[in-house]
This record gives structure tokens, sequence and C-alpha cells, in this order.
């Protein structure tokens, strides 16, 4: 089997420590399950990179304090490897709404910990990330105009989602402005866990472009928008009018990716999306951003 090579390099790394092994995923990268008599269960993952975004999760080690990552267990080069240790705890979607309000202030430190520390180291290049941490696209306007219009024209049966984008840039065009920061773009709720101890950890981060961090918050709103976690976020942020106008409009463009995604793997009907941890539709959350932005 094609996995078989996986699974000894699992149990070279981790001796006769090994029970059982099962595979849970085999998507973007190559993880699973392991029973262990030493650790419990713990996650074996495999940095095969079959999506359009290198992860570069284990290079977040050396940016930030570690204790709001996984902690590893061993780790390998060739092949790229890591074993992390099983978190215990809720991700956001599942917190109740009680529980929103009592971690709502470290889930939100944290993220704003999280974001800005990341975001102190620069990339040569911006958008997408090489094999070497550099961006793939001259410059960020070039980069938001091919990914924007790419999404743009997979959404054309949506017209107010079609000509989101094209709107935003006629009105708001200059404050898309340039920078190289690193930014972590996939902080969904089912990526981000309170664990028992009541820490917050973010447990799938290694997704990372060549951008303004404000882009970061973008993509966290775009899924948290008319939530607690929102009204949290943009109370400590204190942002300019024109910075909240640019958190409107990159948690727009992240729902817009998200849905073209959905759209690609065969969803049909885009309005009935809701992102994880919210009661309202991306669609909805759209149109609601479009009008803080005066656009109708």
């Amino acid at each position: 089997m094609e996995n078989d090579k996986y699974i000894e390099q699992i149990k070279k790394c981790l001796s006769a420590d090994v029970e059982n092994i099962e595979l849970v995923s085999q998507t973007s990268n190559i993880v699973f399950k392991v029973q262990t008599k030493t650790y419990g269960t713990v996650y074996a993952k495999f940095y095969i990179n079959r999506s359009s975004h290198i992860d570069n999760e284990m290079h977040l080690y050396g940016l930030i304090n570690p204790k709001y990552l996984k902690e590893i267990i061993t780790s390998s080069n060739n092949p790229k490897l890591a074993i992390f240790k099983e978190l215990r705890g809720k991700t956001l979607d599942m917190l109740t709404p009680e529980e929103i309000r009592e971690y709502k202030d470290n889930i939100v430190d944290s993220l704003i910990y999280f974001y800005e520390t990341i975001g102190k180291s620069k990339a040569k290049g911006y958008g997408l990330l090489d094999e070497n941490m550099n961006g793939t696209s001259p410059n960020f306007q070039d980069f938001i105009i091919k990914r924007q219009t790419d999404t743009q024209n997979v959404l054309k049966d949506y017209p107010i989602l079609n000509n989101a984008f094209s709107q935003i840039i006629k009105k708001y065009g200059k404050l898309i402005t340039e920078d190289n920061s690193l930014v972590p773009i996939d902080t969904n709720a089912k990526n981000v866990i309170v664990t028992e101890s009541g820490e917050v950890k973010f447990i799938d981060p290694g997704e990372l472009i060549s951008a303004p961090i404000l882009m970061g918050y973008g993509d966290f709103v775009a899924h948290t928008y008319k939530t607690e976690l929102y009204d949290c976020l943009l109370e400590r942020l204190k942002l300019s009018e024109d910075d909240k106008k640019r958190l409107h409009i990159y948690a727009i463009f992240s729902s817009l990716n998200v849905l073209a995604f959905l759209r690609k793997l065969g969803v049909e009907n885009l309005k009935q999306v809701i992102p994880y941890g919210n009661k309202h539709t991306f669609y909805s959350l759209i149109v609601e951003h479009l009008k803080e932005l005066g656009i109708e």
C-alpha cells in the first residue's frame, strides 16, 4: 500500500511505542492518528502540500511562543514530518454562548499576539509563498487582482458575489496598500481551540501569505462577523476609519474565496453556506460588509 511507507516512518520515529495507527486525512497533507503507550493519542502529519498553499506550520515554531501551537513530540525534514500531542478542548465553533463570553478576551488577545508577532517577519515579494518563504507576486495589487478576479469568475451565477470585487476596487482601490508581512490566513473557528486548561491554541496555522496584517484579521472576521468575538476584536484593535474599511474589504475577499472554493467542490446553493461558529450565511455577511462600505 502507498501508505505503508508513512506507517513505517511513524514506527521508526516512535520506536516500539505504537499500538495502533489510523489514517484520518489525505487531502493537502497526510495525517495519521496514532495510539501510543507513552503519550496516549498523538497525530503524525506528513507535509505533502497538495493544495495551492505550501504548509508552513513548522516555520511558525521559530516565530512565536510555542504555547500557542500544538506540542511537538518529534519531527524530521526527510520526510517532512511532525508528530504532535493530542489537544483536548473545544474549537471555537463548539463553544457555548456562555463559554464564548468567558473566553472571548483570552481568544482575542491570543489572536492579536498571533498575528502581530508573526507579522513582524517580512517576506520578499507578495501573496502566495514559495518553498523559500518568498512571495510569488511582484506586488500586492497584482496578487489581489489575480486572486480575486479568478474567484469572481467562479461566482458568475451570483451577481452580488460576482460584482463585489470590481465595485470594491473601483471605490476603494487606493486603500489596498502593499505590505509584505507574514500573515496566517486560515483562522476559521475549527482551527482555533480552547484547551481544557483554558489556553488558546492555533491548530492548523500553516497557510501563510505575504500581505498586510489586516488581511489576516479579515480572514478571522469573515467567519466571526456579527458575533461577540468580532465585537471584542474590533474594540481591541481601535482601528482608524480607513482600517475599518480595509477590514471589511479583506473579510469580503476571504468570504468570496471560501465560496469559490466550495463552488469548485460542487456545492450548488452558496447562499446557504454558514461559516463555522456563526449563525449567519457567508452571503448575508458579505451583503452586510458591502453596506458598511456604502456599496449596495
